[in-house]
């Protein structure tokens, strides 16, 4: 009896020892090429300014230009278009401006402020008028509470700059209504006129104001 147990342990062990032999087929085959291009969101713009019109491209510039202003009696209207040439949708359109002061190249400095801040020249360039595409940004924005910020009681660069509420996000300027994905356009329309409360001390000064306009994919940003 016990020899016959040894011998039976002795083919399992010699059958365990065997199992690592067996092996298995194996067939690959690929899926290649494959390539994930990111589209795109490319806002382009133009204007008709008399000064220098440009064409459709990244940039414009002197689209509102007033020289040598006279308070009272110097205004200027002028458009931008706006056109969505990427392969995305655009969400919505944003608006914003900012001024700056030049003095370095003032042509005459007979002010009694040699160092003017933007806005002591921006708060007498009154909006006229303000549009985009159907909206009428002017009577938005001076129907929203707290729109003036230097109080003077109108619309003006300084407030389009500098207003909490009229820069604020989701504010008047904001989720504005893209151009239509591809080709279609929105126009952007502005009228500025020089008070004639404008004071001595910014005779001479120079303002460079920009408008940007950003075309933004999702609700989010």
């Amino acid at each position: 009896m016990k020899k016959f147990l040894i011998l039976a342990l002795a083919v399992i062990l010699a059958l365990g020892m065997t199992g690592g032999v067996f092996a298995y087929f194996t067939d690959v085959e690929t899926s290649s090429g494959n390539s994930f291009t990111a589209g795109t969101l490319d806002l382009e713009i133009r204007d008709n300014g008399t000064w220098d019109p440009d064409p459709w491209g990244n940039g414009v510039d002197m689209t509102w230009v007033m020289d040598n202003m006279v308070p009272g009696g110097s205004s200027v209207t002028n458009h931008v278009f706006l056109r969505n040439v990427g392969s995305i949708a655009g969400n919505h359109v944003e608006i914003s401006f900012s001024n700056a002061i030049d003095e370095a190249t003032n042509p005459v400095e007979t002010d009694s402020n040699p160092a003017s801040l933007p806005q002591d020249l921006a708060k007498w360039i009154e909006v006229g008028g303000m549009s985009y595409a159907i909206s009428d940004l002017k009577y938005i924005i001076t129907h929203t509470t707290g729109w003036d910020v230097n109080g003077n009681g109108w619309l003006d660069l300084d407030d389009l700059a500098r207003s909490p509420i009229i820069i604020a996000e989701h504010g008047p300027l904001d989720d504005l209504v893209p151009p239509d994905s591809v080709g279609g356009e929105a126009s952007f329309s502005l009228s500025l006129y020089f008070r004639t409360e404008a004071t001595n001390d910014i005779q001479g000064d120079i303002l460079i104001t920009t408008v940007s306009f950003t075309l933004n994919q999702d609700n989010s940003q």
